[in-house]
């Protein structure tokens, strides 16, 4: 990164010393070479505003009373390096959670972390420290359970030691399984139903797959070949595939490029009508929600269950918002 010109006025001064103190203070310890490449400014620029802080602060009736930064000098001058013992103004106001707020997010927390992307993430322990340590009181202790949903305890060791499962699966609408060898990369889950997404060995692509229709689970012994990204970029993450049972959804044509996100089986315009109409592949009733809420004009044509389905869904909806009989 080239070097900036170290800043000449009064307001770009101070922040430029709003980012430098918090900064200080995150990194706890950092040599001067790293705090120059950070801001983009010369060392000697970087030494002058380490020094500066021990005369800034809050003053209260003078000099003697004033409330000051203060860095260690011994590790300026002996190592280099920038480390500040006395924060005052900056963090000391920042609100702190209290023990009940702090438990709450660590409760979240803890329930986000029985996926094992993020349980096994080296971020989650660390933040749930902070979690603890930054509360104005010491939280609750809490302890949230993995879910009781068939397979989620195998599938989870699976993810974590990097193998490949074999399963029957059965498909939406469906009355046999078919034999499957997935590379398990995340569980994810979306109202009370747990999914499983990953690399589908036989579809040669990411493929879900709803827990509660996975039988005969078989942890195997070889390896993954694929990582998480793979799902990222596949985007929504309850599609279906070919042999779910298919919805056609009619929808206004100016929505065709959101659709197409759905990789829907078959799309046709009606530029005489201003409208489209496709087929697509879902797996999950939770899909079919969000394709008809993200589509402008969306509804849906067939099967008779799912107009059923989308129906009912609106209807309740719709009760929520009724006042109450008097």
């Amino acid at each position: 990164m080239a070097e900036r010109q170290a800043p000449r006025v009064a307001l770009d001064k101070l922040a430029f010393l709003m980012a430098f103190v918090p900064y200080l203070t995150v990194q706890e310890r950092v040599s001067v070479r790293e705090a120059a490449q950070h801001f983009g400014y010369d060392e000697e620029f970087i030494r002058r505003s380490a020094l500066a802080l021990t005369v800034s602060g809050v003053a209260e009736g003078g000099l003697p009373d004033a409330h000051l930064f203060d860095i260690d000098f011994d590790a300026l001058e002996r190592d280099d390096e920038l480390v500040l013992v006395t924060r005052i103004a900056i963090d000391d106001e920042v609100p702190r959670l209290s023990g009940r707020e702090a438990a709450a997010l660590i409760a979240g927390l803890q329930l986000l972390g029985n996926d094992p992307a993020i349980g096994g993430a080296p971020e989650y322990a660390t933040l749930i420290g902070k979690l603890r340590r930054g509360a104005a009181t010491e939280p609750e202790p809490t302890a949230i359970s993995q879910p009781e949903v068939a397979n989620f305890e195998l599938l989870s060791t699976a993810i974590r030691e990097g193998r490949r499962v074999a399963f029957d699966y059965r498909a939406a609408g469906s009355a046999e399984g078919q034999r499957r060898e997935v590379e398990p990369l995340r569980i994810e889950s979306i109202d009370a139903d747990y999914h499983l997404r990953g690399w589908c060995r036989l579809r040669g692509a990411p493929r879900t797959f709803r827990l509660d229709r996975i039988s005969g689970l078989e942890l195997l012994g070889a390896g993954v070949e694929h990582d998480v990204t793979v799902i990222d970029e596949a985007g929504h993450a309850f599609l279906g595939e070919a042999d779910d049972a298919p919805v056609t959804v009619e929808f206004d044509a100016a929505g065709e490029q959101l659709a197409a996100v759905y990789r829907p089986l078959s799309i046709e315009l009606d530029p005489a009508r201003g409208r489209a109409r496709m087929r697509v592949a879902i797996a999950a009733p939770s899909t079919l929600r969000r394709l008809v809420t993200e589509l402008p004009g969306a509804s849906v044509i067939e099967p008779a269950s799912a107009r059923a389905a989308m129906r009912a869904w609106a209807d309740d909806a719709l009760g929520r918002y009724r006042a109450p009989a008097k």
